[in-house]
């Protein structure tokens, strides 16, 4: 059974729709789907119906941007406050993450629009022109619009070389033209999902421009504020990246993820389908999922 618990649509920065989204899945041999958009739901109807096209079982998802004050540095790096991003699988009570996520939505629309305020002063460039191409590229929804949809847009004006240097200069955390989303906190986050009946997942722990000290650091107060899982690192990882998280999952009683984080072709390199494989001694977050019991 091939599986991949983490993509993005058109609903948040994804370049691909629902259910073209689906459709790629199952070209690539997926079997268990889930569509973790950015802070909504708007795309799981569409994409359960394509799903029961194709054959392929979709588990109830969202990516949820939480912020998390992370301790255990020294001097001046004592704490540092990240955006971390928890995904929720399996989650049943729809109608209650919803309300709770609509705020975070709003929050999504005014930071895009501030981001690109900011760049049309850094850059001397009309600010109109600029946010009209965003709106553009994250299908005319000021609430889908992310950092990845802004920095496609300067590639393609020929503002930045590549589509990473548009973060690495200007919209990575505390970049010129980086603007802080409101966000729940992280031990608030993990409390939603669960209170929704789904599984909370620490994603990606390794892309958050962390030290290994704090990546492990990271991951062990995950699981003391009750999370349950972790999402493995993508293949293209150092194989020393993997056995630390391996590590730090076994150490904190935490149970594996596995997703490609697939956004589409702004983000070419994350394929459906290419996940990393458990361990021997590891358990899958999907094995108690209602979907598959």
């Amino acid at each position: 059974m091939k599986i991949d618990l983490h993509c993005h649509s058109t609903c948040s920065d994804g370049t691909y729709a629902p259910t073209e989204v689906v459709q790629r899945a199952q070209a690539a041999g997926v079997n268990v789907l889930a569509l973790t958009d950015h802070d909504t739901l708007a795309g799981i109807d569409e994409a359960r119906a394509a799903a029961d096209t194709y054959g392929i079982t979709l588990v109830n998802g969202v990516e949820i941007s939480c912020e998390h004050t992370l301790s255990g540095g020294y001097g001046k790096n004592k704490s540092t406050n990240k955006i971390i991003h928890v995904v929720g699988l399996d989650f049943t009570d729809r109608d209650k993450m919803h309300a709770a996520l609509q705020q975070l939505q709003d929050s999504r629309a005014n930071r895009g629009q501030r981001i690109t305020e900011k760049l049309s002063e850094l850059l001397e460039i009309d600010y109109e022109g600029l946010w009209q191409a965003v709106l553009d590229k994250a299908g005319n929804n000021p609430q889908a619009v992310g950092r990845a949809h802004i920095g496609q847009v300067l590639f393609e004006r020929g503002h930045v070389k590549t589509v990473q240097k548009a973060f690495d200069i200007y919209l990575a955390d505390n970049k010129p033209a980086y603007v802080a989303i409101d966000a729940l906190s992280m031990a608030d986050g993990i409390k939603l999902i669960q209170d929704c009946g789904g599984k909370a997942v620490l994603a990606h722990p390794t892309r958050y421009h962390l030290s290994a000290t704090r990546v492990r650091k990271l991951i062990e107060e995950f699981a003391q504020l009750g999370g349950d899982a972790c999402e493995l690192p993508a293949n293209s990882e150092p194989i020393s990246t993997r056995r630390m998280v391996d590590r730090s999952i076994a150490e904190h009683s935490l149970v594996a993820s596995i997703g490609s984080d697939f956004h589409g072709s702004n983000m070419p390199w994350r394929r459906l389908g290419d996940v990393p494989s458990l361990n021997a001694e590891q358990k899958g977050v999907w094995q108690n999922f209602a979907e598959l019991i």
